[in-house]
């Protein structure tokens, strides 16, 4: 595991021993975690994170980096194929305050078992802002559908709104 990452679960460790329940740093640690431990177009050139704030698909580096996330809907390739212009979001498939909790209820050891459960829960989509709004018209931009629990789905959300997926690309 690159250092960097593995130095993010340090991070993250300390964060849930100290009981602090803000998400924002939180949010950064697990983000960072993701980014180092995937590399390629998840870093910029100078090796930093890249958020995909407002992605653009025409550029070849986020173009790859979208394709690679763990569900893409079929919204999003649309976009990413230049056959619409709606917006595209990156979001977390299991909402950060969700994640946190599921954290918080397994309390981790050590940082091998940290990461076993950030590579089941932390998955990110790239969805249309369309898309995005239903989640938020159902109620779920920041919570998993009713009677959720962390043995089902992580994509629970998008299927509930029917948020077809296309593909997924990236390995974890």
């Amino acid at each position: 595991m690159n250092s960097l990452a593995d130095a993010y679960l340090d991070h993250i460790l300390i964060y849930l021993k100290s009981n602090e329940r803000g998400s924002p740093p939180l949010r950064m640690f697990l983000d960072n975690w993701f980014a180092y431990s995937h590399q390629g177009p998840f870093l910029s050139p100078n090796g930093n994170p890249v958020w995909f704030n407002n992605p653009d698909p025409s550029k070849l580096k986020v173009r790859e980096a979208l394709l690679s996330m763990h569900y893409v809907s079929k919204g999003a390739i649309d976009v990413i194929n230049g056959d619409s212009d709606d917006k595209l979001v990156k979001e977390h498939s299991v909402p950060i305050s969700i994640l946190k909790d599921i954290l918080y209820s397994k309390m981790p050891k050590n940082k091998s078992t940290l990461n076993n459960l950030l590579l089941t829960y932390y998955r990110l989509g790239v969805l249309t802002k369309t898309e995005d709004n239903l989640l938020k018209t159902n109620g779920l931009n920041s919570k998993m559908p009713k009677n959720w629990n962390s043995t089902m789905n992580v994509f629970a959300r998008y299927e509930q709104c029917g948020i077809i997926k296309v593909g997924r690309v990236i390995n974890d």
